[in-house]
């Protein structure tokens, strides 16, 4: 019986070795959907790229209950925000909150390569903040019809900065070899 055991336990830490690094831990955070190991930024929640916002570092929420306390208060504030997984834990300045920089990390960068243009950032006022923007119509690279880029109207920000409350910030990141995408929650400061 205990060879049987012994023989047993061995096997599964041979298996265990035999399975690539990438596999035998998910990163953060790892309660998400869909991680395959393979190809890491396929889900596009942003665990291939790093970012900061205002000069303040973009964090991973690794907690699940921080995450459904905080998806709860988004559905409530906005139904178009989701998947917001990553977080600016420290009021952010509104004079630089729209200074966003992005770089793959080292799990993105055989995946996403380097990037290739500046961030595509789109920002939800989740308190009712007045932004003025005007709409501009722009041509959606990503999707086409017979081959051509279809043309969307979209606001654009006319100011660049912030007023004080809760935003959500989806920051996507255009690499030369893919994309991807986080989302995320921040609190610009009252001046």
């Amino acid at each position: 019986m205990k060879k049987a055991l012994a023989t047993a336990a061995m096997a599964l830490c041979m298996g265990w070795a035999a399975m690539p690094a990438s596999a035998q831990q998910v990163p953060a955070p790892s309660y998400a959907r869909g991680y395959f190991d393979r190809l890491p930024c396929v889900d596009r929640i942003g665990r291939c790229f790093d970012a900061t916002i205002g000069g303040k570092a973009v964090q991973v929420i690794t907690d699940k209950a921080e995450f459904d306390k905080l998806k709860a208060l988004l559905a409530e504030l906005n139904e178009n925000v989701r998947d917001v997984y990553w977080i600016v834990r420290d009021p952010v300045d509104g004079q630089v909150a729209l200074d966003v920089l992005t770089r793959p990390n080292a799990m993105g960068l055989p995946h996403v390569g380097e990037e290739k243009e500046e961030p595509d950032v789109t920002v939800y006022a989740l308190d009712g903040q007045d932004l003025d923007s005007e709409p501009e119509m722009v041509a959606r690279q990503d999707v086409r019809v017979n081959g051509q880029p279809v043309v969307t109207q979209q606001d654009t920000l006319t100011q660049d900065f912030l007023p004080p409350g809760r935003y959500a910030m989806a920051i996507k990141y255009l690499g030369r070899k893919n994309w991807d995408r986080k989302w995320v929650f921040l609190t610009v400061a009252k001046p």
